[in-house]
């Protein structure tokens, strides 16, 4: 079986794929595709990633954002495994005695599972990225991919890993033949992200897709399941509140009070402050520029925040980040906005060619993926496939 999740490709970009695109059309006819996807609430790569690969939301397996909750000088991403507090299909694979590998798919540092492996590491300043992922990964796959692959190691970016990204997992997939193959892409974020959404940021997408989508499918063969999803979609961002700066204003900022900031929604961690500050904290609030309502209680508790006063949502146009960014595009809303939904789709035993369909959820994947491998995750759930 083989995985492969584009980060940041909306179902729009999905299906709006022009007919030149022909990895993706030959994909499309021969697996069941579902739009209209629910993804997970915080709607961030991380916690969703996680989510896919446990069938649970943040709340419940415990990865509830790409980086730590203070917004320090220098981000603290969450890489390893052992973060993820519920059964994965990689263990579950790896328990049933299957061979797994996985590509920079988030929050596989460590793994005992994982037989392959080059998790992501985001660089950070005064971080040795080689050694990083040395410590964290398949030692020997990563120095045979020095050696294979030094020129495209050297010249990697965030524009450019996906290149890295696809070559690798080619690699495995055609000299070590996983039972279960994990890839995560993320030119299309980066895409997102620089440019914003819209038809040339569209076409760009569709052009790194179909490229990627081929070598993988051409080096997995074409007996292999294959499950292709995407993890949330991207809107644009035209201003950048900074909440901090209302608790600055109010003496209240501290690693005891502060907003985690997260793109489309923010939440107060407020310590120990009394309920009249924390009142007047919440009022203020609501005179941020581009705030647009608190989250539910059922957010707070899916996003694994139910124990925190309050979260909030901005209108699309706004995002709040740990520092400011400059990004014309970004994620992290609430699931209720207007063209936020996602895709996946399955080629496989019991899914129909060529199929469209509308609904589901994102915590499909994982119930999915362990009937298809014939493994046991541990969970009593229906596969949400509402069609309309």
């Amino acid at each position: 079986m083989l995985i492969i999740s584009f980060d940041a490709v909306a179902d729009s970009v999905w299906k709006s794929a022009p007919d030149s695109c022909r990895n993706i059309k030959a994909f499309t006819s021969s697996a069941e595709t579902f739009t209209g996807v629910r993804s997970v609430f915080l709607s961030n790569t991380y916690p969703i990633h996680c989510s896919v690969v446990t069938g649970r939301p943040p709340g419940e397996h415990g990865v509830l954002n790409n980086v730590a909750p203070f917004p320090g000088s220098i981000p603290k991403w969450t890489i390893s495994a052992s973060a993820i507090k519920t059964r994965t299909i990689w263990q579950a694979a790896a328990e049933a005695g299957l061979k797994v590998a996985a590509f920079l798919w988030p929050c596989t540092g460590g793994s005992p599972h994982i037989r392959w492996n080059i998790p992501e590491i985001p660089p950070v300043p005064g971080q040795k990225q080689i050694a990083a992922n040395l410590k964290e990964g398949s030692k020997l796959l990563q120095l045979g991919v020095l050696l294979r692959h030094g020129d495209l190691v050297r010249r990697v970016s965030a524009a450019t890993v996906d290149e890295l990204t696809t070559v690798c997992a080619a690699d495995a997939l055609r000299r070590k033949r996983p039972d279960l193959t994990l890839v995560h892409l993320t030119r299309c974020d980066y895409l997102g992200h620089e440019l914003g959404p819209g038809p040339e940021t569209s076409a760009l997408m569709h052009e790194a897709i179909d490229k990627s989508l081929g070598a993988l499918l051409d080096a997995a063969g074409g007996d292999t399941e294959v499950i292709a999803l995407s993890d949330h979609g991207c809107k644009a961002v035209h201003t950048e509140p900074a909440p901090n700066d209302l608790l600055k204003d109010m003496g209240l900022f501290g690693e005891g009070c502060f907003f985690e900031c997260c793109g489309g929604s923010a939440f107060l961690h407020a310590g120990t402050l009394p309920e009249p500050k924390l009142l007047a904290v919440k009022k203020k609030t609501e005179g941020l520029e581009g705030f647009s309502r608190f989250l539910t209680n059922d957010e707070m508790s899916e996003s694994g925040r139910a124990g925190l006063p309050f979260g909030f949502g901005f209108m699309p146009g706004y995002s709040a980040e740990p520092a400011p960014t400059g990004h014309k595009g970004t994620h992290g809303y609430p699931l209720d906005i207007p063209d936020y939904h996602v895709f996946y789709a399955v080629k496989g035993r019991g899914f129909s060619p060529g199929a469209a369909r509308t609904g589901g959820s994102l915590l499909d994947i994982a119930p999915i993926a362990a009937s298809l491998l014939g493994v046991d995750m541990d969970m009593d759930m229906d596969i949400e496939r509402s069609t309309k």
